[in-house]
């Protein structure tokens, strides 16, 4: 059976951190030893979120089934039209007029990018996918650049590469690992990034984009590119900023996708840093504004909007961010807080990518999203807690009736009576799987099971007698080598398992048990409720670049009024 194909948009700068990573934790799990496939089969469908291609010299790619969008002068050492094709030779590009050329100062590569411009260079694929630029030394750039003071070391335990990109990633393309079609990079013609003359910050500009007919048609025509390729596309997922311009242009782009695949669902997932960049008090009124509009906006043209951040609140005041017991992540380095968000992402996806016996997205949105109820909330546990020599169900037991994840969806706590939930469970080993033993006093009683999924059913089933419950199991866990920032404690080992002793220095976490759970709860209507409780007192007219960006009173006062409505939903 062909795959149930998924379209990927990402809209804006750290929507494509967390794209950059999620692909990157895809790739990771790619085995083309058939031998390796024998004993390992594979968990995961590529085939739903990748497509396969050829270059210009019939070399097979595998990209990714994505449109990202960004503005100019954002992509680093990046080219706009990808790694794998010199796009220019594939059409004739005819300059009309005079021609002044402008040479941008060279950007230095760190040298993970060096190390895998070489291995790309060095790669010869007898039959597997070619992920690597051509022999021709007429059509192939190979830029030499100086190196950046990213830290490179061997592991002294697997002799693998260890690198600290910390100070090292200004942009996603710092760290990407992935190969992207020439389609797929999309960049706005007006804007620039890092600008503070002209910053992209007012929801009506994004807008102002789809009534660009130049643009515009260029946007539809790239994610025609992709649908039309599929055989039987069930949806997109939309990677989407919600706390500047780019919401309003994910606005435009989801109605689009609401009026010409009506038929297809849209997962999306509005993200803002952990530390917002509001440098004043007009920046931070600004984010709350766009805030609101996108979550007017394109929770209605969305299947199932989940809201995402490692800011414990957003609003009042940006709070504490997000405390992983086993982490120790840098709040104010996007290229940290997204890969935790990645992870999260790339495995609360997993039902519906699994290699058997696949759900639909179609599964998720419409149960998750009954009587009106378009906002759910993610939690996560990273790494998941579990000792080296104890198991899951003394793991679950431990916690004592007290949710085992942590909220990334801000200003919504955990729930203890959620309407529906979905739990994905990843990289508990068969030996870890069940104890003798039993906890004297504890409310689990674990029949004699023999396998995580009937212990995960048993656990949902009396930790949440009157929740729609559904629980997913995978074998691996989520592969966390390179580029992954090192964000784990010292004592977590490298099959991510709490020990007692710290790793080697320059040794990093290979893999990590990881478990995510997605509601849809009461709780979801702190998130609306105080968002728009702070929005509704703010006088429009004193925000005059969202009136010059086109946003009328009465619009205003209609999308205060709608997020009432949407907060009404979570009413028990």
């Amino acid at each position: 059976m062909s795959a149930r194909e998924i379209i990927t948009l990402q809209i804006g700068q750290y929507s494509n951190y967390i794209g950059t990573h999620w692909w990157n934790l895809q790739e990771s799990t790619f085995v083309y030893d058939s031998k390796l496939l024998e004993e390992h089969p594979k968990e995961v469908n590529h085939d739903v979120l990748y497509r396969e291609g050829k270059t210009l010299k019939g070399d097979v790619t595998y990209t990714p089934r994505l449109v990202l969008f960004d503005l100019n002068n954002s992509l680093g050492t990046l080219k706009k039209d990808g790694t794998l094709y010199d796009f220019g030779a594939e059409e004739n590009i005819n300059w009309l007029g005079d021609v002044t050329l402008h040479q941008a100062p060279g950007i230095n590569k760190n040298k993970f990018l060096k190390d895998l411009d070489e291995e790309f260079e060095n790669y010869r694929g007898e039959d597997g996918y070619k992920l690597r630029k051509g022999d021709d030394d007429e059509t192939d750039e190979i830029e030499t650049r100086q190196e950046c003071s990213a830290v490179k070391v061997e592991d002294p335990v697997f002799g693998k590469k260890y690198y600290n990109l910390d100070n090292d990633v200004h942009v996603w393309s710092d760290y990407m690992h992935t190969a992207l079609h020439p389609r797929s990079i999309f960049l706005l013609k007006d804007h620039q990034h890092n600008n503070p003359e002209t910053p992209f910050n007012i929801f009506g500009l994004g807008q102002q984009v789809s009534r660009d007919r130049e643009q515009w048609d260029e946007i539809e025509d790239r994610v025609r590119y992709f649908t039309e390729e599929c055989d039987q596309l069930q949806g997109f997922h939309i990677l989407l900023d919600s706390h500047n311009a780019f919401g309003g242009l994910a606005s435009s782009i989801l109605s689009y996708l609401s009026d010409e695949y009506s038929s297809k669902s849209r997962l999306s997932f509005a993200v803002t840093p952990a530390q917002p960049p509001d440098k004043n008090a007009a920046e931070r009124s600004a984010r709350l504004l766009n805030s609101a509009l996108s979550l007017c906006d394109c929770s209605e043209s969305s299947s199932l909007y989940i809201p995402l951040s490692l800011a414990s609140t957003l609003w009042k005041a940006v709070g504490a961010p997000c405390k992983f017991p086993h982490l120790q992540y840098k709040a104010h380095l996007d290229y940290h807080t997204s890969a935790i968000l990645a992870a999260s992402l790339d495995t609360t996806t997993m039902p519906y990518r699994k290699e058997k016996e696949p759900g639909r997205i179609s599964d998720l949105t419409s149960s998750f999203s009954m009587i009106g109820r378009k906002v759910s909330a993610l939690y996560t546990s990273l790494p998941y807690h579990i000792q080296t020599g104890s198991s899951f169900a003394e793991s679950l037991i431990e916690h004592k009736g007290s949710q085992p994840w942590c909220s990334v969806t801000p200003h919504v706590k955990n729930s203890s009576n959620p309407w529906f939930q979905s739990c994905v469970v990843r990289g508990i080993s068969p030996r870890m799987q069940k104890s003798e033993s039993q906890h004297r006093g504890s409310a689990l009683h674990f029949s004699p099971s023999t396998s995580v999924h009937d212990i995960i059913k048993q656990y949902l089933s009396e930790m949440y007698p009157d929740t729609q419950n559904a629980g997913f199991v995978l074998r691996d866990g989520i592969n966390v080598g390179a580029p992954f920032p090192h964000i784990f404690a010292p004592y977590v080992n490298y099959q991510g398992l709490i020990t007692d002793s710290n790793r080697f220095p320059f040794s990093g976490v290979e893999t990590a048990p990881i478990v995510t759970s997605l509601q849809s709860n009461a709780e979801i209507r702190c998130y609306i409720d105080s968002l728009e409780s702070t929005v509704s007192k703010f006088n429009l007219a004193r925000h005059q670049h969202f009136i010059d960006a086109g946003l009328e009173p009465e619009e205003f006062a209609e999308s205060i009024n709608s997020l009432k409505d949407l907060a009404q939903c979570y009413k028990n």
